[in-house]
């Protein structure tokens, strides 16, 4: 039986990550076989936020950083130094074949250095290098750690582009089977958009809410619900910006769900303003949803994702004009909305479940 070890920071809180572990390990145990352990390092004895399967391992290293200070602070280096020591001895006594680090954790730049035998070690990256520079110094020496994984595994094909070394991979972002999934009739759907995000300024909702109280000037029988945490002083001033605007009757604050699938079932659209994404699993969601996604053309995973006018919307970024033409346009033609719609779940099926996890077990799960 192959052992698989998953390094994460946490599982307690929603988030895309955390969620692709979840998906990723109870797929591995119950469909492969496999023997699956997730670690952590600060899980802080909280509730694991995504359902584990029975034979799936779980075990809390509880090194705790300190995320307010450097990683380079007195107290966090000791952490780390603990860190190392601890995942050496569980290598030590374990005996993984595979180590897959999925949270950009800081053992991430010394794991090729403890692991000695024939245990394989690969790094996941969920987010675009898009901006890095390529000639520092910090990037030459993170160019040289990741030469020494087995593999890093990326999201697209453009984002392999970034990665100096040959051991870079493409393996997409699998959307989540549900068996009680039933897609609802699009046309019968009330007219809601929805925004599924971490609340974050990367994500940059205000721009969101600016295009929204255009749309609804001729629009003003839709609603937007946004769902994530509102627990973070940017959702909280995203809340006021709302009340300021008088909009409290058009968008309407979620809080976070479980049930992603089912709320996407019950909208038309999916409305994404980020800065920057990687492969934004909202967006494959919405899809297999049958939902129309209207996304700014940002660096670098909506435009790997979405079909231009065929299975969703790309808007020039910062367009905010265009942007509301676009759904302007796009609510005034059923027809269209229904097409784009049909189009969407079809694409979806290339991201299927067992689709991407076969790509894992015929590339990377392969001792030599």
């Amino acid at each position: 039986m192959k052992k698989v070890v998953i390094l994460v920071d946490q599982l307690h809180s929603h988030g895309g990550i955390e969620k692709l572990v979840s998906i990723k390990a109870n797929y591995w145990s119950s469909v492969f076989g496999y023997s699956v352990t997730i670690v952590s390092t600060e899980q802080n004895n909280k509730p694991i936020i995504y359902p584990l399967n029975e034979a799936v391992f779980f075990e809390d290293f509880a090194v705790n950083y300190d995320r307010a200070k450097s990683y380079f602070s007195f107290n966090n280096l000791v952490k780390f130094m603990f860190n190392c020591i601890k995942i050496q001895l569980y290598i030590f006594r374990e005996k993984p074949d595979f180590i897959i680090v999925a949270s950009h954790i800081p053992i991430t730049y010394v794991l090729p250095f403890l692991i000695k035998g024939k245990t394989k070690i690969i790094k996941e990256f969920h987010f675009t290098k898009f901006f890095h520079s390529s000639n520092s110094l910090f990037s030459k020496i993170v160019n040289y750690i990741e030469a020494r994984y087995d593999y890093l595994v990326v999201l697209s094909q453009e984002e392999k582009q970034f990665y100096k070394s040959k051991n870079a991979i493409v393996i997409p972002n699998p959307i989540e089977e549900s068996s009680n999934f039933i897609l609802q009739d699009f046309n019968k759907r009330p007219n809601v958009a929805v925004a599924m995000v971490r609340f974050a300024p990367v994500k940059r909702l205000e721009k969101m809410i600016s295009i929204w109280q255009k749309f609804i000037e001729t629009n003003s029988d839709w609603k937007l619900n946004i769902f994530g945490s509102t627990d973070s002083d940017y959702a909280q001033s995203l809340i006021e910006l709302v009340k300021l605007k008088g909009l409290e009757n058009s968008i309407f604050f979620k809080g976070q769900t479980s049930q992603v699938l089912n709320e996407l079932n019950e909208a038309k659209m999916l409305l994404l303003t980020s800065e920057q994404e990687c492969f934004p699993m909202c967006i494959l969601e919405a899809q297999k949803a049958g939902v129309v996604v209207f996304s700014y053309d940002c660096p670098t995973g909506p435009r790997n994702s979405i079909q231009q006018d065929f299975d969703g919307f790309l808007i020039p970024f910062d367009d905010e004009k265009s942007f509301v033409n676009c759904m302007n346009i796009t609510v005034s033609n059923p027809e269209k909305m229904e097409f784009i719609s049909s189009n969407a779940t079809r694409n979806a099926i290339n991201y299927s479940l067992s689709e991407v996890m076969n790509k894992w077990n015929n590339t990377i799960f392969v001792k030599s």
